[in-house]
């Protein structure tokens, strides 16, 4: 394997890479891990708001029976 950088057609570029796509590529890592915790925050928190409103929706119906009765 060589250590040449080509283009997606194969022809070698005609400058070399910038050095900093190293950060940008560090950045955009990092900044990928946030966006999954971000994400994973979000839905647990949409479980819990589901799961409240569940339970509202259960006692709802339990007053409603109760006062039928």
């Amino acid at each position: 394997m060589t250590g040449k950088v080509v283009d997606l057609e194969g022809r070698p570029r005609a400058t070399p890479a910038p050095l900093s796509d190293f950060w940008f590529a560090q950045l955009d890592v990092r900044l990928g891990k946030i966006e999954f915790v971000v994400g994973r925050l979000e839905r647990q928190i949409w479980i819990i708001v589901c799961g409240a409103f569940a339970l509202l929706a259960i006692e709802v119906v339990k007053a409603l029976i109760a006062g039928m009765k």
